[in-house]
C-alpha cells in the first residue's frame, strides 16, 4: 500500500478497526474473570445437594470442592430422641464445635430404603432441598464461628408410616478458614440411627387425657405433671417395651416429677385420679 492511499483511509475507519482489536481483548478478559470467580468463590449458600456422606453421595470435602484443611473438631445433633414417634414433630440442632473459622452444613433422614424419610422445615439460616427421592437441610449462607461453635436449628417430622423400626440422620459440616477460597477447607461427617415406632394408642377416655397435662415434652430431668377435677393421683411410666420403669404418687393438683434416672427414649405414662385413668405418651432426651 503506498503512503498516498494509506494516508486516505479515514478517521471513521481507523476508529472501526481499533473496535475490532479490542473486543477479542474484552471477552479474553470476563472469560479469565469468570474463572477467577469459580475458582475462589466464597464459601456457599444452599451448597448443592448430595453432599451428606449417605449412601450413595460424597461429601463437598472433594478436588473440585473444599480441600486441604485439617481443622478438627464434631459435628453433632441434637433434638431427636432415640426413638421417634410417627407424625411427631421435633426440633432438631446441628452444631459444629471446631477450630475453624467459619461453618456450613447438610442433612438428610433415609428410611430403610435409602429415600426420604419424614419432612425438614426451615429455620433461622436454614434452606430445604428436594432432589430426586431424598430431602436435605443445609445452610442458606455460611456461619462465622462463636466462641469454637456454630449452630443451626430447624424442624423435622417424623413419617406417619414405616417399613422397618428405624431411620437414619445423615449430616455433615464444613470447616472453612473463611479466606473466601476453596481451599484450606475439611469436613466433619457423623450419622444418627433412630427407633421409630407408632406410639401407643390411649385407651383411657379421650376426657381423662384432657385432665391431665405433662410438660415439658421432650423432659430431660424432671416433668410437671397437673390433674384437673382433682387433687392427688399415681403416676406409672413403662418403656417401649412395656416394663414398668418408674411409680410414684401425685399427691396434688400440681406434681413435679423426677425422671433423671430415666435413660433417654419413648416412654408411656398411666395416671390414675379420681375416677379416671389417663394415658400419656413421654419422650426423655438426655
Amino acid at each position: 500500500m503506498s503512503a498516498k492511499n494509506f494516508t486516505d483511509i479515514s478517521d471513521a475507519q481507523i476508529f472501526h478497526v481499533h473496535q475490532l482489536m479490542r473486543i477479542p481483548a474484552f471477552f479474553v478478559f470476563t472469560g479469565l474473570a469468570a474463572v477467577w470467580l469459580s475458582l475462589t468463590s466464597l464459601d456457599p449458600s444452599n451448597p448443592p445437594t448430595g453432599r451428606t456422606g449417605a449412601p450413595g453421595e460424597t461429601t463437598c470435602a472433594q478436588s473440585n470442592c473444599h480441600t486441604g484443611g485439617s481443622y478438627t473438631g464434631t459435628v453433632t445433633l441434637s433434638g431427636v430422641p432415640d426413638t421417634v414417634i410417627a407424625g411427631h414433630a421435633y426440633t432438631l440442632t446441628l452444631t459444629n464445635a471446631s477450630n475453624c473459622v467459619k461453618a456450613g452444613f447438610q442433612l438428610t433422614c433415609l428410611d430403610g430404603a435409602n429415600a426420604k424419610c419424614g419432612n425438614l422445615g426451615t429455620g433461622t439460616g436454614v434452606n430445604i432441598a428436594n432432589s430426586a427421592t431424598r430431602q436435605y437441610a443445609r445452610q442458606s449462607s455460611a456461619k462465622t464461628m462463636n466462641n469454637g461453635m456454630a449452630s443451626w436449628n430447624f424442624t423435622w417430622t417424623a413419617p406417619t408410616t414405616l417399613t422397618g423400626d428405624s431411620l437414619k440422620f445423615y449430616f455433615v459440616s464444613l470447616c472453612a478458614n473463611g479466606n473466601g477460597g476453596r481451599t484450606g477447607d475439611n469436613v466433619l461427617l457423623s450419622s444418627k440411627k433412630v427407633k421409630y415406632t407408632t406410639g401407643i394408642t390411649a385407651t383411657s377416655d379421650p376426657e381423662a387425657n384432657r385432665l391431665v397435662r405433662i410438660f415439658p415434652n421432650p423432659a430431660r430431668s424432671s416433668v410437671r405433671v397437673q390433674l384437673a377435677k382433682s387433687q392427688s393421683g399415681t403416676i406409672t411410666v413403662f418403656d417401649s417395651n412395656g416394663r414398668k420403669v418408674l411409680q410414684s404418687d401425685l399427691p396434688s393438683a400440681d406434681n413435679e416429677l423426677n425422671i433423671m434416672q430415666l435413660p433417654s427414649g419413648l416412654y408411656t405414662a398411666k395416671i390414675h385420679f379420681g375416677q379416671w385413668t389417663a394415658v400419656k405418651q413421654l419422650v426423655v432426651e438426655k
